[in-house]
């Protein structure tokens, strides 16, 4: 009996614990819906902190498809409930766990629907990676720990889809026809410019990058390629943050930059200093061979060049907002940045010749070049919201320009039996870019579950270049102006828009139909050479429709058709003759605009406790098609047969293929990413009259796979493996390319120092090899640059202020605005 007792006792002391336990630890829940409308949330995410200052998470979960959450086995105290998603403004709840109720029911909340916020704290992972918002797939760059400490090139080579090149060249999909967003609105840079600003912007500063692979009619119909936004917007509350560090690379390249963010409940201003130096080196090998029209050789040229040079780059951006109330917000920005180049290059080359002068000839070209080029932009955006939900109207202007100027010395030294083919060349190159722009964009509600969306812009922009050379040679002691190679050129170009897109919602499904008109012109003169003079202008209708729909199991479906085209530039239309030392490049008149047709298909499904899993399709069909071609001529004015290129209408192309996109997220510690695409390009061209059409067909695919983890919540470490298959256009085919990267991050001192390296390309694979098989001309060659080989990484950067304002103080750079989609 004593041992039935005991056991008795003892199974009641075990009752006894485990309801205490039980009582002790609760279960919060509670739904998501839209203020006004009621509409359930989908997928927003959920964190439990700690009330004090120094908030830690506690716990992290999303909304269902119906809205509802619950987070369980939380201890007894008090929390505060955080409810975020882009889109919305963030909703903050306290929760007190106490009593004998287990189970905490917040019952509805609503969110209202505003500008896309950032969290008050720092919490990795607590959104996805990736996401699907409608037509857009966002990369939370915010949420992606590996590529903090890069710039805004390395964070774009995570997004899906996306490449770039170690010369900063984007595509997507393969294709370099791709527009460039700034915080939902047109970047409105040059190439270079642009090229600048993403080296210069560290990838710490922006929130999320958005990939509209098939825009709709709400934006801009030009570039087929797609749109690339970079947002880098936030709203945070009263505090102030500074931020000052140095990164590094044997590349070489140095980095100091300091930051500094002030915001209470109104007023916010950002500001960002930067400055960097660099030493480019590149190497370049080749050889090529042309032939007359009867297939004869004409000429064998091996070449062989190095180039090395500094560049020092200071930037200064800022940034800010006025809440004047509730209603009416103003939001500015403005920023300059430049360069300052000196480099030389030393080029070998060896032609001999069969048909024109045969013989062989040996020389050398040595340039020194020096120079700088300065841009600047200044804008500022209103919003006012009407009493009615989504009700509100929105106007920004902008402004912006790019200066360039750009002085060489360029000699070229034959063999002593040609000394009298020696010359010297001093070169000047100026250019000038303004630019300004207006949008108007005006939302109106017609129903709980549909709005209509209006809105007009304008651009008007114009460019200015004075190119001189003036040339010794032929036995002369003085210096000419060499008229061939002379360039005064304005180009002024003007575009308006106008687009109207409804949007209704029948439960969970979604369909969103557009239409916009564009119309375009094109002043382009030549100063000196007014038979050259081109005027254009373009106009068209484009269409889209855009159906989704999402289960209450987390599965997404999206269905969209769009209509695109592409332009011809000015310098594409032009039958002006631009000389080089050995060969010449010209535009084509009768170039024609690239109609495309798109359709696209995608599935996405988000698992919980694992992360998700995505599929796309897609179709282009182009009418049309543009490219540049390489080709061969007799040239009276090198008196032989030389190479030049000239942009063509290649005819009826296609572009078809699929893309996988899988996250893995093991709780907050360690996230492994795979991208591919696999895609079938095929396009039919003219090359030349008397030719039979030529087609061109490639198979190519493209992987990408992350690896991030934190050890000891103090160790990240992050590694990545890139491949690309090889590329061809026209004539001209890419070899692979592919690297491996390695990085270690840590943070202490309660996060107010960070340091980090990473070792790009470990195993010095990077390399890029080129091939042209045209029919009358042939040539590979390879090249490599500093960047592009193996290089360490390194930085420090030491943070005084509240560490919610990190992501802002890196913001100067770029446009600020909030809910502003255009």
């Amino acid at each position: 009996m004593a041992r039935y007792r005991n056991l008795l006792i003892t199974f009641s002391i075990l009752c006894l614990h485990t309801f205490i336990v039980a009582q002790d630890h609760y279960h919060v829940r509670g739904k998501l819906e839209t203020e006004g409308s009621g509409e359930s949330i989908f997928y927003a995410t959920v964190i439990l902190l700690t009330p004090d200052s120094n908030a830690q998470t506690v716990a992290t979960t999303f909304s269902g498809a119906d809205g509802s959450f619950e987070i369980a086995d939380i201890p007894a105290g008090s929390y505060v409930l955080k409810a975020t998603l882009i889109g919305y403004d963030m909703l903050s709840q306290p929760v007190e766990l106490s009593g004998n109720d287990s189970v905490s029911d917040l019952g509805t909340l609503a969110m209202k629907k505003g500008g896309f916020t950032l969290s008050e704290v720092q919490v990795t992972g607590t959104k996805p990676v990736y996401m699907i918002d409608g037509e857009k797939t966002l990369y939370n760059v915010s949420e992606d720990p590996a590529v903090q400490s890069g710039n805004a090139s390395d964070a774009l080579q995570n997004a899906p889809g996306v490449e770039v090149d170690v010369n900063g060249n984007i595509t997507l999909r393969g294709v370099s026809s791709v527009e460039i967003w700034l915080n939902n609105k047109p970047s409105n840079m040059n190439a270079e410019a642009l090229k600048e600003f993403i080296r210069q912007l560290p990838a710490g500063s922006i929130e999320r990058i958005e990939v509209i692979t098939n825009p709709s009619a709400k934006y801009s119909a030009k570039n087929s390629g797609g749109i690339i936004n970079i947002v880098t917007t936030s709203a945070i509350k009263k505090n102030s943050f500074f931020n000052f560090g140095v990164n590094g690379s044997t590349a070489p390249y140095i980095n100091p930059f300091i930051s500094y963010v002030y915001s209470d409940e109104r007023f916010s201003i950002s500001t960002y200093l930067t400055y960097s130096f660099y030493q480019g080196k590149h190497n370049e090998e080749g050889d090529e061979t042309s032939f007359n029209d009867e297939s004869d050789t004409s000429a064998i040229t091996h070449t062989k060049s190095d180039f090395l040079g500094t560049g020092h780059h200071p930037g200064i951006f800022i940034n800010g907002s006025y809440q004047a109330d509730s209603a009416n917000a103003i939001y500015f920005w403005c920023g300059t940045y430049g360069s300052f180049e000196d480099g030389k290059s030393n080029t070998d080359i060896s032609r001999r010749e069969y048909i024109f002068n045969p013989d062989i000839y040996n020389y050398k070209y040595q340039t020194q070049k020096k120079g700088m080029n300065w841009g600047g932009y200044a804008g500022a955006w209103y919003e006012h919201e009407f009493k009615k939900e989504g009700h509100k109207i929105s106007a920004d202007i902008g402004y912006g320009f790019w200066t360039m100027d750009y002085n060489s010395f360029t000699s070229r030294e034959y063999n002593s039996a040609y000394n009298n083919l020696n010359l010297k060349r001093n070169i000047s190159d100026d250019e000038t870019d303004h630019e300004a722009n207006f949008s108007l964009d005006y939302t109106l509600p017609y129903h709980k579950n549909g709005e209509i969306e209006l809105g007009v812009s304008g651009e008007y922009s114009t460019e200015r270049e004075l190119y001189l050379s003036d040339t010794l040679g032929g036995g002369s002691s003085i210096y000419n102006l060499d008229s061939a190679r002379m360039e005064d050129s304005r180009i002024n170009y003007g575009s308006w828009s106008a687009y109207a897109t409804i949007e209704h919602r029948f439960g969970n499904f979604t369909i969103k139909g557009g239409l916009r008109t564009e119309f375009e012109t094109y002043n382009l003169k030549y100063f000196n050479s007014p038979n050259d003079n081109r005027f254009k202008k373009y106009w068209g209708l484009f269409p889209s429709i855009h159906l989704s729909y999402r289960t209450e199991s987390m599965h997404n479906f999206k269905l969209s058709y769009t209509r695109r085209v592409k332009n011809p530039s000015a310098d594409e239309i032009t039958s002006f003759i631009t000389y080089s030392d050995d060969d010449f490049s010209t535009g084509n008149p009768a170039l024609r605009q690239a109609y495309t047709n798109s359709v696209e298909a995608g599935w996405t499904k988000f698992i919980r406790k694992f992360g998700n899993i995505g599929i796309n399709a897609y179709f282009k069909n182009t009418k049309d098609e543009s490219g540049l071609l390489t080709d061969v001529a007799y040239s009276p004015y090198f008196g032989r047969i030389v190479t030049y290129s000239k942009p063509i209408n290649a005819g009826k192309s296609l572009n078809t293929g699929g893309e996988l996109n899988v996250t893995y997220q093991l709780k907050t510690f360690m996230s492994i990413r795979f991208y591919a695409n696999a895609y079938y390009m095929k396009s039919s061209f003219q090359f030349r009259e008397e030719e039979k059409p030529y087609t061109v067909d490639n198979f190519g695919y493209s992987f990408r796979l992350n690896f991030w983890a934190k050890l000891w919540k103090v160790l990240e470490i992050n590694a990545s493996a890139n491949y690309a298959s090889k590329r061809v256009t026209l004539f001209t085919e890419t070899k692979p390319r592919y690297s491996i990267d390695l990085g270690l991050r840590t943070e202490f001192w309660k996060r107010r120092i960070s340091i980090y390296v990473n070792v790009n390309d470990i195993f010095n694979w990077n390399k890029t090899t080129t091939e042209n098989n045209n029919p009358y001309y042939v040539s590979s060659s390879t090249s490599r640059t500093n960047w592009e080989g193996r290089s360490i990484v390194a930085g420090i950067s030491f943070k005084f202020g509240r560490l919610e304002l990190e992501s802002q103080a890196q913001q100067g750079q770029g446009q600020t605005k909030m809910g502003n989609s255009r």
